[in-house]
């Protein structure tokens, strides 16, 4: 079993209060997950605050880059992996990005991850790229993730020419450190599903959802001469803890965390889908989702106002709900 969490690197005005973590409080965040045992940290990509964030008037949330902020809470740890969740793809020159990621493979020995995705605000992509406010946000993503791919190969004088990208003859060097760079896309539906078996990507996903959306890949998988049994089908899940499910709701709905959430999705929904009420409660949600066969669990979101509320959560899940799932 795997047990991943959010780095807060990027995460104010909208998931946290403004002002909620420093540089400081967030490699000491990386250290605790490390020293309590979890695999991996995911650092969130936002860019340009827009209206659609919600953010309150007059806040300026800090949003601490997730590549460069990985980079250094690598130097400042030495077993747990790290990595995007996600990063921004319409965003980002592949050929920089690709770049990045391979410095990064190496100075953290192998530790590093990426997630890209779309980002979650449309109107963020049109501030940053009024030039292409009718872009396919899913082909730019596409062609990104090809070019890394084929940059992190063997292949020498890549060349392409699409919608969005071109190289023409390019080589870069020092490939990653791991042999298959894991990459990773979010999975909502199936117009996810060819993305991930053309190129053989690992997943998140809704906690509820990864058992459906690992059997329906695993055909996809192997026409496409992947093994299925290697798909890294990450679960998450919001976790927020109290004595029930209705005094974590109580207490969820006094977080800014919760006042966005639940802006945006109704309240039975949200318990259906993330880990919300005792400590029992929640290792029984997960247990059954180990019995179907998941492996991997991400706390995506924990409700916290404060950084220190945010590690004593950590500590708690990790020393409450991890061994009896492990």
């Amino acid at each position: 079993m795997k047990f991943d969490v959010e780095l807060p690197n990027c995460r104010e005005g909208v998931f946290v209060p403004s002002n909620f973590a420093t540089p400081k409080d967030i490699v000491e965040v990386a250290q605790l997950s490390e020293e309590l045992g979890y695999d991996a940290l995911w650092a969130t990509d936002f860019i340009s605050p827009t209206p659609e964030y919600g953010i309150p008037d007059g806040e300026k949330p800090n949003w601490y880059e997730p590549l460069a902020t990985i980079a250094y809470c690598a130097a400042q740890t030495t077993k747990i992996r790290l990595g995007s969740g996600l990063i921004l793809a319409p965003f980002r020159d592949p050929v920089i990005l690709a770049k990045q990621v391979a410095t990064i493979d190496h100075f953290c020995d192998g530790r590093l991850f990426v997630g890209l995705g779309l980002g979650m605000c449309r109107d963020e992509f049109e501030v940053l790229r009024p030039r292409q406010i009718k872009a396919h946000r899913g082909n730019m993503m596409d062609e990104c993730i090809g070019l890394m791919r084929r940059f992190f190969s063997d292949e020498v004088d890549v060349r392409f020419d699409g919608r969005y990208h071109a190289v023409d003859g390019a080589n870069l060097y020092p490939k990653p450190q791991q042999d298959t760079f894991p990459i990773y896309v979010p999975c909502r539906n199936v117009m996810a599903y060819p993305r991930v078996a053309r190129w053989g990507l690992g997943i998140t996903a809704p906690a509820p959802s990864v058992p459906e959306h690992v059997e329906a890949l695993r055909p996809m998988l192997e026409l496409e001469g992947w093994d299925p049994d290697k798909l890294d089908a990450v679960a998450e899940g919001e976790f927020v803890i109290g004595a029930s499910v209705e005094a974590a709701i109580a207490r969820y709905k006094k977080t800014r965390h919760g006042q966005f959430r639940l802006g945006r999705q109704d309240l039975d929904s949200f318990v259906a889908q993330n880990w919300v009420g005792s400590v029992q409660q929640i290792i029984d949600k997960m247990g059954s989702l180990k019995n179907r066969g998941v492996q991997h669990f991400n706390l995506l979101h924990i409700a916290a106002d404060t950084v220190a509320e945010h590690k004593e959560t950590l500590s708690k899940f990790a020393e409450e709900v991890m061994p009896s799932l492990k």
